[in-house]
This record gives C-alpha cells, sequence and structure tokens, in this order.
C-alpha cells in the first residue's frame, strides 16, 4: 500500500511501519531459507536496540534480528570476495554494512546465539543485500553472545594492559 512521498506501508511482525522507497534493499538471491523473498528494510526498534530488525517487505511474518557483529566479537574480521563484491555493486567497503543474524530463545535469553559465519552484507548506497559464507574456521552459525562478548571484555582488557607497559617502557 502505497502513502504520501514514496513511503509504504507495509505490516510487520513488528507492527504496521512506513517504509521510504529509497530505503528499501533489494536482496537479489533472497537469503538462505527465504531465497523468495527479495525486499527487506533494515527497521530499528529502540525496545531491542542494539539488535535491528531485517524485515521482508513481502510476507510480514519474516523478521530478521540483526546485530552489529563488532560489538558482540571486538576482533570480527569479513573478506568480501570479488564475486560477492561483484553481486553487491561494492566498489568501497566503506559502503558495507556488516550485520549478523541473531537467534532469541524465547524461554531463555540469556542463551541468544549469533551467526558469525554468514554475516548479512548490504551496500548501503546501492542499498543491495546479501548473506555470504566466510571461509574462517573461527566462525560457526552458534556463537553464545554472552560468552563472545566476555572474550572480547578479556580481549580489550589484555590489549589495554599490553599498551600501559609499553607506554610506561618508554
Amino acid at each position: 500500500m502505497r502513502g504520501e512521498r514514496g513511503l509504504e506501508r507495509i505490516k510487520t511482525r513488528l507492527g504496521e511501519i512506513e517504509i521510504d522507497e529509497r530505503d528499501i534493499i533489494d536482496f537479489p538471491e533472497g537469503l538462505p531459507g527465504f531465497e523468495y523473498l527479495r525486499r527487506y528494510a533494515l527497521i530499528q526498534d529502540e525496545r531491542t536496540d542494539p539488535i535491528k530488525w531485517l524485515v521482508s517487505l513481502e510476507d510480514e511474518n519474516v523478521s530478521l534480528p540483526v546485530i552489529d557483529p563488532w560489538l558482540v566479537r571486538v576482533d570480527y574480521s569479513v573478506e568480501i570476495s570479488p564475486a560477492d563484491k561483484r553481486l553487491l555493486k561494492l566498489e568501497d567497503v566503506k559502503d558495507a554494512l556488516v550485520l549478523c543474524v541473531v537467534v532469541i530463545p524465547k524461554d531463555s535469553p540469556e542463551d541468544a546465539t549469533v551467526n558469525l559465519l554468514a554475516p548479512v552484507i548490504i551496500n548501503v548506497r546501492e542499498n543491495i543485500g546479501e548473506q555470504v559464507i566466510l571461509d574462517d574456521p573461527n566462525y560457526t552459525i552458534r556463537h553464545r553472545i554472552v560468552d563472545e562478548m566476555e572474550r572480547s571484555r578479556k580481549l580489550v582488557d589484555q590489549d589495554v594492559k599490553t599498551s600501559a607497559g609499553t607506554e610506561s617502557e618508554g
């Protein structure tokens, strides 16, 4: 249903929302398991921040919670293949928004996991997205978020101690 000024009103699991046509993200190959759905929007809901929602504009029942992976794992690393860069029309990596899908168990949110193996990459300049599978043995589809955050905290603490030791030696 079209509203004013290129706005589209969409029913989603999060309620009815208005999406500006310019904010629609095209996934030419869909997402794994949802290959038939190509149009999405990224929704920020202050109730779930820092988790955002990748919402299908074609099926109101499809909304995927996603998060910036560096909030969970400070040393996360993504290599985008030349083929993926072509599909995404990605000329400058600064235009790449990287998000990872989160699974939140209904009865135990503390056991939420994040898929670090298959990030969603969005070219924010072209509004084209793709979920890619990384070739990195350090990542799986289920990393427990609290464990990754604890691991990251230890890495940061170690880094701070190392930096402080280096500065006092100089």
